[in-house]
Order: structure tokens, then C-alpha cells, then sequence
């Protein structure tokens, strides 16, 4: 009887100590991750934007794309490089199916199936043309905004036109119709693949435009003849600075 009394409290002990030992480490690291994450990253909010990865419409083939600006999103098109009834023989914007493999790049679209489409047929420095969208969010004070966008490169050819030479983008963030900061070609990106633009800015407690809505602009620069460009996988955050 003893023996067993003695035998039962040797295995509370060993389980008193196993539970200590978990929770001493549970709270280191606790510790760690506390020390090495700011005091404002839990706070970062994914601001709504619609049909960013241009899932919308759906598409069944692999290559199949539309002619038609992609739902959510509105032309720009301040050189009236796009005509009102386009055809795939002129500028064009529409969503292009990249799943699961395109015939123009080396690897799947970066989020989802679709990837949105900017096609330009006119001649180098003819203007610029590309996708917008007007958020719902307004530009608050005391907040850093960082917009990402992923940048495709088509390799290969359409219709006999080389699509071999890049024409350079722009990433735009707006509040109301003023640009607050851009990307313009500041990355590199190898034929038939994708890269990651970013786009930072930081408001103020008396930064102008206050209030207004938060917008988006997606730009093909045609730098190059015949040139397409495709973006995918728009996202939006805003993290509280004053904390």
C-alpha cells in the first residue's frame, strides 16, 4: 500500500513537472514574439477592394479572355488609346484565364485563375492607358497606407505581335483624383513571370485631402510597341501610426 502511495506521488511529481516546463515555454515564447513584434502590427486592416485578383467574370479555358473591362474596375484612358468598342485587334483592357498555366508565362497566376489585362497596340509614346477603382475607405490621419500589386511580363506572342518587350507600369495609390505615391517601373521582371510592386504612404494629422476616398490605378506606360501588361493580386493595408 505504501509502496503504491510512494509510486503514484513519484508520477505527479514527473507530470507537476512536464506541465512546468510547457508553460515555462509557452511563456517564453510569448516573451519573444511580444519583444519582436511592434507594438502596432496586430492593428494593420486589409482595406476591402473589389474583384482584386479579377476572378470576376469566370473564365473556363486557360487563355480565354474578354475584351471588356474587368467587373469593379473602370478605364483610364486619358490618351484615348482604347476605343468604345474594342476588338481584339486594338487596345484592349479584359481579364486573361492564367490557370493553371498560361501560354505567356512560366508559372500560375499569382492569386486565383485570372489575371486583369492591359493590351496597347499603338506605337511607342502614343500615351497611357489602365484599370482604376475608387475604394470605399478615406484617407485618415496618422496612418500608413502600403498598396502591393503583382506585375506580369508576358513572354511569347499574340496574334503575330511580339509581346517581348516590356512597356513599362505604374502603380498608383490616390485619394479623390491627386496620385499620393506611385511605383513606376522600379522593379525588374524576367519574361513570363510575376513581381511584387509596392506602393508606401504615410498620413499626418494635417496631411491634405483628409477624408477624401482612396483610389487605385493600374497603368501599361507603352514604352514598347505592341506591348501588354497584367496585373493580379491587388491588396491594401492600413496601420495606425500614433499607438
Amino acid at each position: 500500500m505504501i509502496e503504491t502511495d510512494v509510486s503514484k506521488l513519484v508520477e505527479e511529481q514527473k507530470l507537476m513537472k512536464q506541465n512546468l516546463i510547457v508553460a515555462v515555454t509557452v511563456f517564453l515564447i510569448y516573451i519573444c514574439f511580444t519583444i519582436n513584434t511592434p507594438a502596432n502590427a496586430a492593428n494593420v486592416i486589409q482595406i476591402p477592394i473589389n474583384n482584386p485578383g479579377f476572378e470576376d467574370p469566370f473564365l473556363k479555358v486557360k487563355d480565354e479572355f474578354t475584351l471588356e473591362t474587368p467587373t469593379n474596375w473602370t478605364m483610364y484612358n486619358p490618351d484615348g488609346l482604347i476605343p468604345q468598342k474594342p476588338t481584339d485587334s486594338t487596345s484592349y483592357l479584359g481579364v486573361t484565364n492564367a490557370f493553371p498555366r498560361s501560354a505567356f508565362y512560366n508559372q500560375h497566376a499569382p492569386e486565383g485563375r485570372n489575371i486583369g489585362s492591359v493590351y496597347l497596340i499603338q506605337k511607342s509614346g502614343s500615351g497611357i492607358a489602365g484599370l482604376e477603382q475608387t475604394l470605399d475607405a478615406t484617407l485618415e490621419p496618422n496612418t500608413k497606407y502600403t498598396l502591393m500589386v503583382d506585375i506580369g511580363n508576358a513572354a511569347d506572342s499574340f496574334k503575330d505581335i511580339s509581346l517581348a518587350v516590356f512597356p513599362g507600369y505604374c502603380v498608383e495609390l490616390l485619394a479623390g483624383d491627386t496620385v499620393l505615391a506611385a511605383d513606376e517601373n522600379t522593379i525588374s521582371i524576367e519574361e513570363g513571370g510575376f513581381k511584387t510592386s509596392t506602393v508606401t504612404f504615410t498620413t499626418k494629422p494635417n496631411t491634405p485631402l483628409l477624408g477624401q476616398k482612396l483610389g487605385i490605378r493600374l497603368i501599361n506606360l507603352l514604352q514598347s510597341s505592341s506591348a501588354n501588361i497584367d496585373f493580379d493580386n491587388v491588396r491594401l493595408t492600413a496601420q495606425p501610426t500614433n499607438i
